[in-house]
């Protein structure tokens, strides 16, 4: 996993929060955050993607242990949790992702 691959799947994990998507979608999200995290382009995760990710994005009914980043590229998808503490989307200084 590439540093830039690694940011993006970060990125992703903590916008998720808990959540989970199947491994195809997640791929092809990653893969655009990638992306625009390499052209600089702002937001990465804009209105639309994060749409995107929400209509996607499966609630889990019980807490998960592992996050996703934690795991290796061959192995099966596991589900993540950024922080019970803090439900919903993160918001940074002025930019939500």
């Amino acid at each position: 996993m590439t540093p830039s691959q690694f940011t993006a799947e970060s990125l992703l994990c903590t916008y998720l929060n808990g959540r989970t998507m199947p491994k195809i979608l997640r791929d092809a999200v990653v893969w655009v955050i990638e992306a625009r995290l390499a052209s600089n382009e702002t937001p990465t995760l804009d209105e639309t993607l994060r749409i995107d990710i929400d209509n996607h994005a499966v609630a889990l009914l019980e807490r998960p242990i592992v996050c996703a980043l934690l795991r290796r590229s061959h192995e099966l998808e596991v589900t993540t949790y950024a922080s019970a503490r803090h439900p919903g989307h993160r918001e940074f200084g002025t930019s939500m992702y």
